[in-house]
């Protein structure tokens, strides 16, 4: 590891500083020094063992100058789980851009005062996660939106949208630690509590790789109302139920059918029939397994990977809209992602972005080396190909009302979910852009990504709240 000397330290705190946007002369206090630590352990070569970079940073910091407390100090030499948390705080800041107002951590439970200080409504509303990783790019939007919802409605807050880690869950449903918005700071805090505080409401989010597991344990195990409570996100997570659910609706959908690696001889019938296919794991998400097939050596190639999963899905490819790179001259497959809230029992189109990926040859989806980028990005960038050139193509007003109505039409079929993503893809009817609904998620992610449907601006849905308001506190 680099020696970390009092430069890095003077401008770890000077970073601190402006990024909470106080003074760079102010004294941070033991919370916000813990940003400074963050950004001290991103100059230290922590790859191979950040918990030795963590020592180091330790024994090498003029602790004389800071923490007048001492509470940062004592969390680090002591507290496992304050270290660990740098240590992931400080991943993220080597792998993204900050979308979202930095993050503190408290080195010692809150107390009771301070919690109710920072607390603004009378509602707990928490949004269970597993993977920290980015998680307060996905919890900001709903912080805000909730905010605008319950000042709009009662002029007052009414919710506390608090991210809750599974192990911060204990055996009564209280949270014993949480991450929170501190509305007078503009900034996120994470604290242990000194009292664990009552769950009222929950929204299952960030769950990993194991998300369909968690969700469905801690749905039951949770008995509070839900933004996405397991039994209807089941339908959302199964591809080829959810097909058949939109195909009794009279939705467009990719032609699709359950495959099992043997059918050697089904694929090359559709590639003759159809051309290019996709195939994808039933229950997987975030693009995981999916594939395009345009030969059987392609098909072959798949099934021999021996993790793959048993549970497949083929699917015909209805993609003809690509996004064009004019600076790189290169090609991009993409996807629409619509978030639709229930306000009411009346679904919603409130929030959207695209998904764009890494070529064309591959399926559009951040977790496949592919990006989102909001609608903005798709004027005069799309193409398709017409006698073997690539025309130029506009979405107007009139396909997004389309696209808009299927989407609530489609969210329709998960009777009890208050916030699901749909994605649909961009086909051509008569040279004219049509959506094709592929697939729903009952935990949609990107949320910092989003921008309202009705207004442009960040954000997901005040309606999800007001719904969720009506449910929790009828007399409101």
């Amino acid at each position: 590891m680099h020696v970390v000397d009092t430069s890095i330290q003077k401008a770890a705190c000077a970073r601190a500083a402006l990024e909470l946007g106080i003074a760079d002369d102010a004294p941070l206090n033991e919370e916000e020094l813990s940003v400074a630590l963050k950004y001290a352990l991103c100059q230290a070569d922590a790859s191979d063992n950040p918990q030795r970079a963590l020592d180091q940073l330790d024994a090498l910091w003029d602790w004389s100058t800071t923490d007048v407390e001492g509470g940062a100090q004592q969390a680090l030499s002591q507290c496992e789980q304050f270290r660990q948390r740098l240590i992931e705080l400080a991943q993220d800041v080597r792998t993204s851009q900050r979308l979202a107002p930095e993050l503190c951590l408290a080195p010692r439970p809150l107390s009771e005062q301070r919690l109710c200080s920072l607390l603004s409504g009378p509602h707990n509303h928490a949004v269970v996660f597993a993977a920290p990783a980015l998680f307060t790019h996905e919890l900001y939007p709903l912080v805000v939106d909730a905010f605008s919802a319950d000042s709009a409605a009662i002029g007052r807050a009414h919710f506390n949208v608090l991210g809750v880690h599974v192990d911060w869950i204990d055996e009564a449903h209280r949270a014993r630690r949480v991450i929170l918005f501190d509305l007078q700071q503009l900034r996120f805090v994470e604290a242990p509590l000194a009292t664990p505080i009552p769950i009222h409401s929950a929204h299952f989010l960030s769950l990993g790789r194991d998300e369909q597991a968690l969700h469905a344990h801690w749905s039951a195990r949770l008995p509070v109302a839900q933004i996405n409570p397991w039994a209807p996100a089941q339908l959302a997570d199964d591809k080829l139920a959810t097909i058949r659910a939109w195909d009794a609706l009279g939705l467009p959908t990719p032609a699709t059918r359950a495959i099992g690696s043997n059918d050697e001889r089904t694929v090359d019938e559709w590639i003759n029939r159809h051309g290019q296919l996709v195939v994808k794991p039933n229950r997987a998400s975030e693009g995981r397994g999916v594939a395009f097939v345009r030969t059987a050596r392609d098909w072959e190639a798949y099934v021999s990977d021996p993790d793959r999963a048993d549970e497949l899905i083929l699917q015909v490819r209805r993609d003809r809209v690509f996004w064009r790179d004019d600076t790189q001259g290169t090609l991009h497959s993409l996807a629409l992602r619509v978030h639709v809230a229930t306000n009411r029992s009346q679904p919603r189109a409130d929030a959207h972005y695209v998904q764009l990926g890494a070529h064309a040859d591959v399926p559009a989806s951040r977790g496949r080396g592919g990006r989102i980028v909001p609608i903005t990005a798709l004027r005069e960038r799309l193409v398709y190909a017409c006698d073997s050139t690539w025309q130029p193509l506009a979405l107007d007003d009139a396909f997004w009302r389309l696209t808009f109505d299927l989407a609530e039409r489609a969210a329709s079929a998960f009777d009890g979910l208050r916030l699901v993503g749909l994605d649909l893809v961009i086909d051509l009817d008569d040279g004219r852009p049509t959506p094709v609904l592929i697939e729903a998620n009952p935990r949609p992610a990107g949320l910092c990504q989003a921008h309202r449907s009705h207004d442009g601006n960040t954000g997901i849905s005040e309606a999800l709240w007001d719904g969720l308001r009506d449910v929790t506190t009828p007399s409101i």
